[in-house]
């Protein structure tokens, strides 16, 4: 399913539940039913390469775990087969977690599904947890011009979990525990880390575009709440109905 918030001008609300027809000539929503992971991956990464054929110098925000990886695959694909050029583009890992092993890190994943196929240079491949300036350095590359977002259980967006002031930019967490207990399957030892570091709402909220992918049918009724209910910090992902040009790509039928 897509759901496009097109860009106004100025804040995009939604007011009826996913699925509904938007309100005004300023939106516009798209149906695709029967599809799956695989047709969202081609759609997410679709967008990407597009945003990097329109723009070989943009600035993308990265998230990491299970949603994108399919997207990373078809983008490692491209850029094997040189439809894909990243060689003036900047990417920003949107969180990392604090005191982990290399290969439990987002940085190893990124770098293992996406970067080492690609031609991006490695001077131009940023996490926050190695650098003490993140807002500052994403904002003298031009700021970001597209971010790509899951949502947690709870509602988070990168690390910001409930309770995250919308006024916040780049900051260290200390992560939920629902967040702990999702995140453990991806450590061997089942020790989950309980900080990181992460792009702050304010961070996510002036990328100049943002994709929100979400997988699987348990993450509906989160997805309604942050979309279709009220803007409040124990939902940070209610933050996006504030942001002028949202995507919305999910593999479940609404």
């Amino acid at each position: 399913m897509s759901l496009q918030l097109a860009d106004t001008g100025g804040p995009t609300r939604i007011h009826r539940r996913l699925g509904a027809s938007m309100p005004g000539p300023d939106h516009s929503a798209s149906r695709s039913s029967g599809e799956g992971y695989s047709r969202l991956s081609q759609r997410v990464a679709e967008a990407i390469k597009n945003e990097l054929l329109a723009n070989p110098r943009a600035a993308l925000g990265l998230a990491t775990g299970r949603s994108p990886t399919g997207a990373y695959q078809l983008l490692s694909r491209w850029s094997r087969e040189g439809i894909v050029d990243w060689s003036e583009a900047k990417c920003f890992g949107l969180d990392e977690y604090c005191d982990v092993g290399e290969r439990d890190s987002f940085g190893w994943y990124l770098d293992q599904n996406l970067y080492r196929h690609t031609n991006l240079p490695h001077g131009s491949r940023f996490d926050p947890a190695h650098d003490h300036n993140y807002d500052e350095t994403i904002e003298s590359s031009g700021g970001l011009d597209l971010t790509l977002l899951g949502i947690g259980s709870n509602g988070h967006i990168a690390f910001n979990e409930p309770g995250t002031p919308f006024l916040s930019w780049t900051h260290c967490v200390y992560l939920a525990e629902s967040t702990r207990k999702a995140n453990a399957g991806s450590f061997a030892s089942g020790q989950v880390p309980h900080r990181a570091v992460t792009m702050g709402l304010q961070t996510i909220l002036s990328s100049r575009k943002i994709i929100l992918m979400v997988t699987g049918e348990q993450k509906r009724g989160i997805l309604e709440r942050a979309l279709c209910g009220p803007v409040t910090e124990e939902i940070p992902a209610s933050v996006l109905q504030l942001h002028k040009s949202l995507l919305v790509e999910t593999d479940f039928d609404r």
